[in-house]
């Protein structure tokens, strides 16, 4: 079962070095490269711990789970860097890593320097490192939904992002649930139920390794998951923007040149567009096209920019000349990033599905 382990560790290893040593990384991306790389390291040295090529012993379990205090204050910061709350790392986040300091201090040191401690202080480290875990998860979580219910203006072309976030944010308090249930009445259940230790195992292992696959395949089903969301910094700039008057004059211009640079130049058609871009090609600040779209229109920038996608899907799937290009294709071409976004969208304008709106298109050319 500890084989598991490595199946989990390796992959997360590779995946964290790709994220911290690609060029021109975000920032976001390196520091959960860092954090990924630190939790699969731990799994790695638990499988070499089992496996008899290290030490597997009391201390250096101690000193194994060390990397928690590392990596979970480093998975809160990527969380804070990706909704915004912060846009770079500085001083100010330096007492996140007080855990660290806190558990060095109090057990990492003593295990180095004496032998025989009482099992109440192995239990203490135990707690400890769970705290820690637990405490920033459920920091995480809040984030992640005070963000989806305040701030969170972009449709379904986000939610695959946000999804995967807290199922990651979940899937871990439920390993440390298990973890906190378990070892102290290990004894008890162990007497209960002799099989109870090596289903533990397994399940903890299991659900240990699938929080790394969820990162894993997300990235790879989603290519641009882990990229630092330029539209996301551009509405918070308009979020942050000072009052500003639209007076009626000024909400014409902004129409008329709206109107025009989305004729002619269309934009939307671009997957990477964003307020500031569209803001620029029309010249007026970002915070005021997007107050125009708020008040004038009663729409965010998202949904503004997918309802001209989807009239554009729409008016393609009416060419019959298109009638063999696939509907993930079109979709792409028109400017949509993922099938699930454009899906989503699409039904919730249209009240119909993209297949059955392209076959009753064919049926009315027939």
């Amino acid at each position: 079962m500890t084989l598991i382990l490595a199946l989990g560790a390796f992959p997360g290893i590779l995946f964290a070095l790709i994220k911290v040593l690609k060029k021109n990384e975000e920032v976001s991306n390196r520091v959960l490269g860092f954090a990924l790389f630190f939790y699969s390291a731990m799994l790695l040295l638990v499988f070499l711990g089992k496996y008899s090529y290290l030490n597997y012993s009391k201390e250096f379990i101690v000193v194994a789970n060390t990397v928690t205090c590392i990596a979970w204050p480093l998975f809160y910061l990527y969380i804070l860097l990706i909704t915004g709350a912060t846009d770079t790392l500085s001083r100010k986040h330096a007492p996140h890593f007080a855990a660290l300091a806190g558990y060095t201090a109090l057990f990492v040191v003593p295990v180095v320097l004496t032998s025989d401690l009482p099992d109440l202080f192995f239990r203490l480290s135990f707690y400890y490192s769970l705290t820690v875990s637990s405490a920033y998860s459920i920091l995480m979580l809040m984030r992640l939904r005070a963000y989806k219910n305040t701030r969170l203006h972009y449709n379904s072309e986000d939610e695959p992002t946000f999804s995967w976030l807290q199922a990651s944010v979940l899937l871990w308090l439920f390993i440390d649930a298990l973890q906190g249930i378990f070892v102290p009445l290990r004894n008890y259940l162990l007497a209960c139920c002799p099989l109870l230790p090596a289903i533990h195992e397994f399940i903890l292992n299991v659900a240990s390794i699938s929080w790394i696959y969820i990162f894993v395949y997300f990235a790879l089903s989603h290519p641009d998951i882990f990229s630092q969301s330029r539209k996301m910094a551009s509405s918070l700039q308009e979020e942050k923007a000072p009052p500003s008057p639209l007076n009626e004059e000024y909400a014409q211009t902004i129409a008329s040149r709206l109107e025009k640079v989305m004729k002619e130049r269309k934009p939307y058609l671009d997957l990477d567009l964003t307020i500031a871009t569209l803001a620029d090609l029309i010249h007026v600040p970002p915070y005021l096209l997007g107050r125009y779209l708020n008040l004038r229109l009663g729409k965010n920038f998202m949904t503004y920019i997918n309802e001209l996608r989807v009239e554009e899907v729409k008016s393609r799937f009416m060419d019959p000349n298109l009638d063999n290009t696939t509907i993930l294709e079109i979709s792409l071409q028109a400017g949509f990033r993922t099938k699930s976004a454009f899906n989503n969208f699409f039904k919730r304008s249209t009240g119909m599905t993209p297949t059955e709106y392209r076959r009753s298109m064919k049926d009315q050319r027939k």
